[in-house]
């Protein structure tokens, strides 16, 4: 009977180390998934996060440029009002009276100053402007 035992274990041990090995073999390849599965759902959850804060860039972007175009308005109406009073105030003294009071000769040249500072930053030219500035500041004194 001893061989017969040891003969049923011969014949089944390389089939019980086959079944532990193809039992380990699935262990493994069910980790091997579950890891897989967890890094392609970090790889979506970063896609997604990216794709969320490529959309808001995005708003900021448009929302920016929007109120680029608003400065860019509101700017040149400002420049045009600043221009027409200019040019309003040199010919009121140059046509009108022929002369300023020391103290409008300072508050024109103060407006001229703060028109060209705007001009000069974004670049618009009115020379017209300037020799308008020029000729108001050689008028005669007038009293007050």
């Amino acid at each position: 009977m001893p061989d017969t035992i040891s003969g049923i274990w011969a014949w089944l041990a390389p089939i019980v180390g086959g079944l532990l090995t193809l039992a380990g073999q699935l262990w493994l390849n069910d980790r091997f998934k579950r890891a897989d599965e967890k890094r392609d759902q970090a790889r979506a959850d970063t896609d997604a996060k990216r794709a969320a804060e490529a959309e808001w860039r995005e708003c900021i972007e448009q929302r920016l440029d929007k109120q680029d175009e608003k400065i860019d308005s509101v700017l040149k109406g400002q420049c045009t009002q600043m221009r027409s009073d200019i040019v309003h105030k040199a010919h009121r003294y140059l046509d009108d009276l022929g002369m300023a009071s020391t103290e409008e000769k300072q508050a024109f040249w103060v407006e001229y100053e703060d028109y060209q500072l705007i001009c000069e930053q974004y670049g618009i030219e009115n020379h017209f402007v300037d020799e308008l500035a020029k000729r108001v500041m050689v008028l005669p004194e007038r009293e007050v």
